[in-house]
């Protein structure tokens, strides 16, 4: 077990190998953090200092198919596959329970776990994301999306392509880091996104499968909506509408609803977010539920 402030951890699972980061002392309470469709452990590296300042032992991970980690066969992925490798990882560092913070389908995958394992899940983060999207807002998801797959002939063109696409605005250091994350040399001129497209088609796909509004009343362990009201396109759709996040409130036990004027990529570094989380995480972990 890594037991370093920071280590850099290849995890060997029962379905493939994960690169997973380990922050802050084992000692403290163990929290997941889990990303969206198409990206990776870089996400949270603005919200993480502020976990572990307040004495979180706080695990990030690239999902199976993304930045670091090995992409498996066809026919491994999906919403229930990834919630069996975040028990694994959770075993891995020796936790009974955690806290499991989720960014857009890294919150569909944490409330999968969360309803089906009430004893596992202390504390959930659901980072916009709680119900089915309005349409118009999948169009920019699925540009960003759009990346994949492809080759530049350099990390500086490939940084200036996914900048220019507008999808993200403003753009900072930040997501230079983010997506250079993702970027492999092929060869000595050029380089390719690692983040495999047929692994995030696949998990697209698997969302159909399930009704995520049958889960809510199931979550037992306190949890927290994050909501980005701000459309990633002027006039555009939302990831969570209002009405979903009104019915989430009601139905759902222990839940609270934040909203933010940030839009769905821009809210994993909002400043407000980050302390939101940070209060959210700092009561006492829940009693394990049987």
């Amino acid at each position: 077990m890594p037991n370093s402030l920071t280590a850099t951890t290849p995890i060997p699972l029962a379905s493939g190998v994960v690169h997973a980061e380990s922050h802050g002392g084992p000692e403290g309470h163990l929290v997941l953090c889990v990303h969206g469709l198409s990206a990776n452990c870089r996400s949270f590296d603005r919200l993480v200092p502020a976990l572990v300042a307040d004495g979180h032992h706080v695990v990030t991970m690239d999902l199976r198919g993304r930045g670091r980690s090995e992409v498996t066969a066809p026919g491994t992925y999906g919403w229930d596959s990834h919630v069996a490798d975040l028990l694994e990882i959770a075993d891995f560092y020796g936790a009974e329970s955690f806290d499991l913070i989720g960014h857009s389908m890294g919150g569909f995958i944490g409330m999968t776990l969360a309803a089906n394992q009430p004893q596992r899940c202390t504390r959930l983060v659901l980072i916009d994301a709680v119900g089915v999207p309005e349409p118009s807002a999948l169009v920019p998801i699925a540009q960003s999306v759009g990346r994949l797959g492809r080759t530049h002939p350099s990390t500086a063109a490939a940084l200036s392509q996914m900048r220019s696409s507008g999808v993200i605005a403003p753009w900072n250091e930040f997501w230079d880091n983010y997506f250079e994350w993702e970027l492999e040399p092929v060869d000595g001129s050029t380089v390719r996104i690692r983040t495999d497209l047929a692994a995030v088609t696949e998990d697209a796909a698997d969302a159909a499968k399930h009704d995520v509004y049958d889960l809510w009343p199931r979550i037992r362990c306190p949890v927290i909506l994050v909501r980005a009201t701000t459309p990633l396109v002027p006039g555009g759709g939302l990831v969570v509408s209002a009405a979903d996040a009104e019915r989430f409130a009601a139905e759902t036990p222990h839940a609270e609803v934040v909203n933010l004027d940030s839009d769905h990529y821009s809210v994993i570094i909002d400043p407000v977010a980050i302390d939101t989380i940070a209060r959210f995480l700092r009561a006492a972990p829940s009693p394990t539920v049987t």
